[in-house]
């Protein structure tokens, strides 16, 4: 039976190519703009002042990609129409308010911020397997500096690298910074599952974990905790006696780096005994975090339009904390909807591609996700870089460039299979990463 070609899930912006290529054969400007991505993945980590570099390196990566016979998928156009609907709706709220400096601030910090999802989408979107494995290095020699910097500020107690007295690197704040170290640890994770220089990727995982702890954010702890737990169960699913005791391994290993810390640096343990707690009094009671959520929803039933960025600050002390209420709160219904079904959707393309390709880096990428996201449900996260940068890779990678040619995707090979036969060129298991 004669091979069927396999369907492109994509709109072509000028040239249409074929997945499967070369690096001799990509254009220079896509080169160029992946090469401007993976400069500003790594200076991702300096934020000291506005403009930083790196939003002006991912800004100058977005129009290399435009301009380089760029692809849009089916998926990338929803998700960029679903972040147009976003921003247009952040803008509509807040245009009457933008008189006030700290809101046009708030803006162009959110507006550089979206754009790095937008980048990233298009970037993705011609990678394959090889391409995402730089990325996940890559992504490691960020983290890896990240933590460092945060670990030196912490120790030798450099201010400029501390926020009351947790270390925050030269991102924002400790709970930007606990968050970006996430996909960190998992990406070192999947490199140890593939046998990648163990000598290299084992000590960059306990350090970045130690640079994760002195965060003392509570929020990127426990999501590091639950989500790499879960990634490295999957990952070990096939021999779970065994990764249970390298896993016990590791937190031993951890566990002694972290009471070297205690005995050495001082105010350590204090500072992790008092951040181990659930709630702290900022938290609880009339205006706490918690509270404020349950607060916000008659604002959010009495102005379907919005408040407008700030305007909350009017009521209560702290801002909303929490992206999803903050969208419905903060930018409108419509900004609000918008998000629900940006996350909705983010996890049915996530586990759609998996089951296509059976990949696990696509899988590191989409748990990566999913813990940053987890710790912006609790952290005013609009203007987090990585977040946005990695519902960009969720959306922009597409499961078909993870095949090999001739090679059909699962869903494929079970249509056949149901109509009683199996082509030649489709195999039941795709190759993984």
């Amino acid at each position: 039976m004669r091979e069927r070609p396999p369907q492109e899930d994509r709109f072509p912006l000028g040239v249409q190519g074929s997945p499967a290529r070369t690096a001799a054969a990509e254009p220079l400007g896509r080169r160029a703009a992946n090469a401007c991505y993976l400069l500003a993945v790594v200076a991702i980590n300096f934020t000291l002042f506005r403009p930083s570099p790196v939003d002006i390196l991912f800004v100058t990566a977005l129009l290399l990609s435009i301009s380089s016979r760029q692809i849009v998928t089916r998926n990338m156009f929803i998700f960029l129409t679903l972040i147009g609907v976003w921003v247009f709706s952040l803008y509509t709220s807040s245009i009457s308010l933008v008189a006030n400096p700290e809101v046009a601030y708030y803006l162009l910090k959110i507006s550089f911020a979206v754009s790095i999802g937008v980048c990233s989408s298009l970037i993705a979107a011609h990678w394959d397997a090889a391409d995402l494995r730089r990325f996940l290095q890559v992504f490691v020699l960020a983290t890896s500096a990240a933590a460092t910097l945060g670990i030196a500020g912490y120790i030798l107690g450099i201010e400029e690298l501390m926020w009351d007295g947790r270390a925050k690197g030269f991102l924002d704040d400790p709970n930007m910074y606990g968050a970006f170290l996430l996909p960190g640890i998992l990406a070192c994770m999947y490199m140890l599952s593939k046998g990648e220089r163990r000598g290299l990727y084992g000590p960059a995982l306990a350090w970045i974990a130690f640079g994760l702890i002195v965060s003392f954010s509570r929020a990127a702890i426990v999501s590091g905790l639950l989500w790499g737990g879960v990634y490295y169960v999957f990952l070990n699913r096939r021999n779970l006696a065994r990764a249970s005791l390298y896993a016990g391994l590791g937190v031993a290993a951890l566990c002694l780096l972290v009471l070297l810390g205690v005995l050495f640096v001082d105010g350590l343990g204090e500072r992790l005994a008092e951040r181990s707690t659930i709630a702290k009094e900022y938290d609880l009671g009339h205006g706490g975090r918690y509270s404020r959520y349950a607060l916000s929803i008659p604002f959010i039933l009495d102005n379907p339009f919005s408040m407008g960025l700030l305007e909350w600050e009017r009521f209560f002390e702290e801002p909303i904390h929490n992206i999803w209420v903050s969208s419905f709160l903060n930018y409108g219904w419509l900004a609000g909807i918008a998000f629900t079904l940006l996350l909705m959707f983010s996890v049915s393309i996530s586990a759609r591609n998996f089951r296509q390709t059976g990949n696990e880096a696509l899988l590191a990428v989409t748990v990566a996700w999913v813990a940053v996201i987890s710790c912006a449900f609790l952290h005013e996260a609009e203007r987090w870089r990585h977040l946005w940068m990695f519902t960009g890779l969720v959306w922009g990678l597409n499961a078909r460039n993870f095949m090999p040619a001739g090679q059909a995707s699962r869903e494929e090979f079970r249509a056949e299979v149901g109509r009683g036969h199996a082509p030649s060129g489709l195999v039941p298991s795709p190759a993984r990463a």
